[in-house]
């Protein structure tokens, strides 16, 4: 069985909001102890962990309306003792029971289906879509959810998965799955059109090859991480190195360097930059 990890978004540049659940109860007062924590749970019941609702002021508390899938992960910033049992909140007025959940991540990296595949990922990435907002599954393949991200909005990746039709879908968490070709590891911090020309540095008796690209230095400091695409779609990877009095006199404006025969056929045009972070 192939295993999925659905963890509450806790994100510093985006946030999905979980709409699935409704909970209902009094806010916690001083007569129930409820201690802050950090951490991630994993249920292990194989019937689904229960939710319960927020616990009153005398400490009791009911059996909401919804339970979470086995085998999933969720992120957790409260603890609460009642009746020798523990509670965790997974969301808010939003709890499960120790006895259904695990600290301990399931073991089961990689599980094929057919032509299909899971594996765990576990890594940072970002939205990266020219086509404004982009549209959440509840799973793959499956239903759009009603959420959407954002261009540039980065997420904690937790889960890959491969359909039978080869499309790889990323799981941002909490049952929201998205296509891997809107996701990037790369950071593009800025997104600008500008002009831009090519010279061969070894014409002029450098020896710094082809990986720069000049710019005015108080725009684009050296060092600066340029993906540059031109109107034919062809995209210059490239990190500021140079100036000159091309770009030192036009700060709007590139130079990228490259072979002789390919700078002459460039010319000049206008291009998309983006700065990699």
């Amino acid at each position: 069985m192939r295993i999925k990890k659905f963890a509450v978004s806790v994100l510093t540049v985006a946030s999905l909001a979980l709409t699935t659940f409704a909970a209902t109860g009094n806010a916690v007062q001083a007569a129930v102890s409820v201690s802050s924590t950090d951490g991630v749970v994993y249920v292990t019941n194989t019937n689904g962990a229960t939710i319960y609702n927020e616990p009153s002021v005398d400490g009791d508390i009911t059996v909401g309306s919804a339970s979470l899938q086995n085998a999933t992960a969720w992120k957790i910033d409260k603890t609460i003792t009642l009746d020798d049992a523990t509670y965790y909140e997974v969301g808010t007025n939003m709890w499960v029971k120790s006895s259904d959940i695990s600290f301990d991540a399931p073991q089961t990296n990689t599980t094929t289906q057919g032509s299909s595949e899971s594996s765990n990922v576990n890594k940072w990435m970002y939205v990266q879509s020219d086509q404004g907002n982009v549209n959440l599954y509840d799973s793959p393949n499956g239903y759009f959810n009603g959420n959407s991200v954002s261009d540039g909005s980065g997420f904690e990746v937790y889960d890959q998965y491969t359909d039978n039709s080869g499309q790889v879908w990323y799981d941002l968490g909490a049952g929201q799955w998205i296509k891997a070709e809107f996701m990037t590891e790369e950071h593009v911090s800025e997104t600008v059109t500008m002009n831009a020309t090519a010279y061969d540095p070894a014409v002029l008796g450098s020896n710094m090859g082809y990986s720069g690209v000049a710019a005015n230095l108080s725009k684009y400091p050296k060092g600066t991480h340029l993906k540059i695409t031109d109107g034919n779609g062809t995209v210059y990877d490239r990190v500021v190195n140079d100036t000159g009095t091309f770009a030192y006199s036009n700060p709007n404006q590139l130079d990228i360097a490259m072979p002789n025969s390919q700078a002459l056929q460039f010319g000049r045009q206008n291009v998309t930059v983006q700065v990699i972070k």
